[in-house]
């Protein structure tokens, strides 16, 4: 009975006018979706009231609020109180994209190799077509991390925060690309790299080689940037992008044979930092 009992807990009400194996709300969530497509609906335009959107779906008000609520955690809606309140378009935020998208490679435990193996097809291309796009704050900004990464900083958090900056200087020219699939797929991986800095622990390692060549490389392509010339940024960022490989990889190794499996055993990394 016990059994029995837990089971009916976690069985889907099925509905008689839905006879799939989805929960309801789920196919309401694909339905307003759908529906939000073919009106070309633009972030701000307001959904209808509750109660018309019952009338339209034709489920029960609990079932449209679970919809509604997986909607507004996939950063699709946004629904406010009040009167004059109820759900409205929101664009769909970077940053929740790549969390939900996170969970998926969770435990897929991706190396290096992996993650330059696509790193290095996107991020030259990317920035051949940011190029045009790049403004003059944006070449500041690239200019302003160059000189934070500059000189090598003595302690591992201070490297740690460099590490990081470097991969800044490559969002701030992803967010450029007017190719949305090219940015987001590159800011994704920056944030991917971003990770396994801190939880490979490569920063650990001070190695001036390596950032003097971090550093010839972003100095010619904010150059290659102010002049201009897509193809220098293309050709520049292609060599940078096979530096960078043979560096993680080279870094990786280092700290595994001083530190071993001990660099696992630390405190959970905080990546908002």
């Amino acid at each position: 009975m016990i059994i029995l009992s837990i089971i009916r807990m976690f069985r889907v009400p099925k509905s008689p006018a839905h006879l799939s194996r989805r929960k309801l709300s789920d196919q309401v969530v694909d339905r307003v979706k759908s529906w939000l497509m073919a009106k070309s609906m633009q972030p701000g335009d307001r959904l209808p009231q509750e109660k018309e959107l019952l009338d339209l779906l034709g489920v029960s008000r609990s079932t449209l609020r679970e919809a509604l609520k997986s909607l507004e955690v996939q950063g699709i809606i946004r629904v406010s109180a009040g009167r004059s309140g109820g759900p409205s378009v929101c664009e769909v935020p970077y940053e929740t994209a790549a969390n939900l998208l996170t969970n998926y490679f969770y435990f897929k435990k991706l190396q290096a190799d992996e993650i330059y193996a696509m790193r290095r097809l996107l991020e030259p291309e990317m920035a051949a077509t940011a190029v045009a796009h790049m403004r003059d704050e944006d070449l500041d900004r690239l200019e302003e991390l160059i000189e934070a990464c500059r000189n090598p900083e003595d302690s591992p958090e201070g490297r740690r925060s460099q590490r990081l900056l470097e991969l800044e200087f490559h969002n701030v020219i992803a967010r450029r690309s007017p190719n949305a699939l090219l940015s987001f797929n590159c800011q994704f991986i920056n944030m991917i790299l971003a990770q396994q800095v801190t939880i490979k622990k490569v920063y650990l390692i001070r190695q001036d080689k390596i950032d003097r060549e971090n550093d010839d490389a972003h100095v010619e392509l904010l150059a290659a940037f102010r002049a201009g010339d897509a193809a220098h940024v293309r050709e520049a960022m292609v060599r940078h992008m096979g530096e960078c490989s043979c560096h993680l990889n080279d870094l990786e190794a280092v700290v595994h044979q001083r530190f071993g499996d001990a660099v696992a055993d630390g405190p959970i990394p905080d990546f908002t930092r």
